[in-house]
C-alpha cells in the first residue's frame, strides 16, 4: 500500500534540503566543537556527542534527500 502525504511542492524543493542540510551542520558543528571547552565532563560531554553526531547524520540525510532525481508531477 502506498500512501503519500498530501504535502505542499515547496517541501519536496531541493533548496530546501540543502538549507536544512545547512543548518544541522552548523548546529551539530556547535556540539562537536562544544566537546573541546571546559565545560566537556560527565553528562554534558555525552550530550554534545549524541546531539552533534546526530545532527550530521540528519544532514547526510538532508543532503541526500536533495541529490534524488525529482518526483515527475502528473
Amino acid at each position: 500500500m502506498l500512501f503519500h502525504l498530501p504535502l505542499p511542492a515547496w517541501t519536496r524543493d531541493r533548496r530546501l534540503f540543502l538549507l536544512v542540510a545547512a543548518v544541522h551542520v552548523y548546529l551539530g558543528g556547535g556540539h562537536i566543537f562544544g566537546i573541546l571547552g571546559d565545560h566537556a565532563t560527565g553528562m554534558d560531554l555525552w550530550t554534545d556527542i549524541w546531539k552533534g553526531l546526530g545532527a550530521w547524520s540528519a544532514a547526510y540525510y538532508f543532503v541526500a534527500l536533495a541529490g534524488r532525481p525529482a518526483t515527475p508531477t502528473k
